[in-house]
């Protein structure tokens, strides 16, 4: 048996934890983690890509360069005087068709000739104020292969790729051609003119892996969850007849087939306890019940005392007819009387169903009550059954489970009022479900025990009268019918304890 009752709510002081803020789904979270990783995915890819193709971009733009510093630097050495006069010079730039096809060729800014002491004697376009050359135009004008230089360019805002080569006139190096072009870095210059359509990829990647990633997490792994989730509120609501079907992966069919051992184990472990304390409240009544049983048999005996020695000396026979019927009559009484009580005891101590089906709960009550009648401790209990006359509403239970329910109620009852008192039962429609109300008129459950009154193995009674697992049982029994077993707040000037079971409806 468990604690007795008490007047305060079991549910009303409970210290529940501070609401955390609502995390988003697994199924979003993974989504968003996964158009993450795509994106990341494409654009390292590409700009991995485009480090690779710059060096190539960087070589193509040097030997164009120097190819054509190299070209143009023939073409003047064949037309031009060993002097390079200015004039000529000019002239070969606007004239020439090879030079003049060097200067318009797409990419390139600048033509230029520089006689031997590095003087500018011809350039197309002329050259901006302050232009002046890097000091491996030396190198040039000494007859070394075209020389490349970087440098920023101050008038067109963007780096610039300088190449020189030597005009060979007669074995001498006479002066030297400059071809300046644009250089702008190849990676910024491709995502320039290419970043839309890279970044329009991205996104279509990132759509179609989200998308096909929805529809599989979605099959896979979120449903099979959902109905994991579903069965577990099932199991906790007291249904253990749950099942999953082990399917999907491989991992959420060992969580299916888990979870249907862990409910075949459950319920297996809630029968032996209620087996246990079945056993146990049978062994309490036992008690009570061979002590009732005392009376009735000392008077058996003491009758057939009395038959024995009258019949043994017929001659002094003293006993008459009358007598003889009146006796027999009460020890048929004192016999029915044990046989009653061993019946009662019997019947409610056998096996009993988990089937529910509509019960009429004042028959059970009363029947309980007739149980424990016999009990010395239950024989100054007055149960007063409120509204009966009008007949209380059916509710749909197992007949059996619901008794052994309402004989732990009664026996606590008992105990707490110390034996002597009044226990009120009442029974009405409470929103669509019925709700029967134990009242007694005990001293209730201390404060510190009403938080812990249906765990299982708690009792405030002392060593060997009870087990703990009463109301943790009876609570566990009624949950199975999607009922309720809860200790109320009692009123205001009252005392004692107020339980309370919520059913529902026949």
């Amino acid at each position: 048996m468990s604690a007795s009752f008490g007047p305060e709510s079991t549910r009303t002081d409970i210290a529940l934890p501070l609401p955390r803020k609502r995390e988003p789904g697994l199924r979003v979270q993974l989504l968003l983690g996964l158009a993450v990783v795509s994106l990341f995915a494409v654009f390292s890819v590409g700009l991995l890509s485009l480090w690779a193709a710059s060096n190539d971009l960087r070589e193509v733009r040097e030997s164009t360069a120097a190819s054509l510093s190299t070209s143009a630097a023939a073409a003047a050495a064949s037309v031009i005087d060993p002097n390079l006069e200015l004039g000529a010079a000019q002239n070969l730039l606007e004239t020439d068709p090879l030079m003049r096809q060097v200067a318009e060729r797409s990419g390139v800014t600048e033509i230029s000739i520089i006689s031997a002491s590095g003087v500018v004697v011809a350039s197309r376009p002329p050259r901006w104020k302050g232009d002046t050359d890097p000091p491996i135009l030396q190198s040039a004008l000494e007859g070394v292969p075209p020389t490349l230089h970087y440098r920023d360019g101050p008038q067109h805002g963007e780096p610039e790729l300088l190449s020189y080569a030597g005009i060979a006139v007669g074995g001498r190096i006479v002066g030297a051609v400059r071809i300046v072009m644009p250089a702008p870095p190849p990676i910024l210059a491709f995502i320039r003119r290419s970043g839309p359509v890279l970044l329009g990829l991205a996104l279509g990647d990132a759509i179609l892996l989200m998308a096909f990633s929805y529809f599989l997490l979605t099959q896979m792994v979120i449903r099979p969850l959902r109905a994991v989730e579903i069965a577990t509120a099932a199991v906790t609501a007291g249904d253990l007849e749950q099942q999953l079907m082990p399917s999907g992966p491989r991992e959420i069919a060992d969580l299916a087939a888990s979870f249907n051992q862990m409910t075949m184990s459950l319920a297996t472990q809630r029968e032996q306890l209620i087996r246990t304390e079945k056993l146990a409240s049978v062994g309490q009544l036992a008690a009570g019940v061979a002590h009732e049983i005392g009376n009735p048999l000392a008077a058996i005996l003491g009758y057939s005392d009395i038959l024995k020695s009258d019949a043994a000396e017929p001659q002094k026979a003293h006993l008459s007819v009358s007598d003889r019927l009146d006796i027999a009559t009460r020890v048929k009484a004192e016999t029915q009387r044990i046989h009653r009580i061993i019946q009662d005891l019997l019947e409610y101590s056998r096996p009993s169903t988990e089937e529910a089906r509509v019960t009429d709960p004042l028959a059970l009550l009363k029947a309980a009550e007739s149980l424990l009648r016999p009990q010395a401790r239950f024989r100054e209990v007055e149960v007063i059954y409120e509204n009966a006359s009008d007949g209380w509403p059916s509710i749909r239970v197992s007949p059996e489970r619901l008794t052994q329910v309402f004989v732990n109620l009664l026996l606590n009852a008992a105990d707490a009022m110390e034996q002597k008192g009044t226990l009120r039962v009442s029974c009405e429609l409470v929103e669509g479900r019925v709700r029967l109300l134990f009242a007694d008129t005990g001293p209730g459950v201390p404060r510190a025990s009403r938080r812990k009154i249906f765990d299982p193995f708690y009792t405030t009674k002392e060593p060997g009268r009870g087990t703990g697992l009463g109301l943790s049982i009876c609570r566990s029994i009624v949950e199975t019918y999607s009922g309720s077993l809860d200790l109320l707040e009692t009123p205001e000037g009252e005392h004692g304890a107020r339980f309370s079971i919520v059913l529902p409806p026949g």
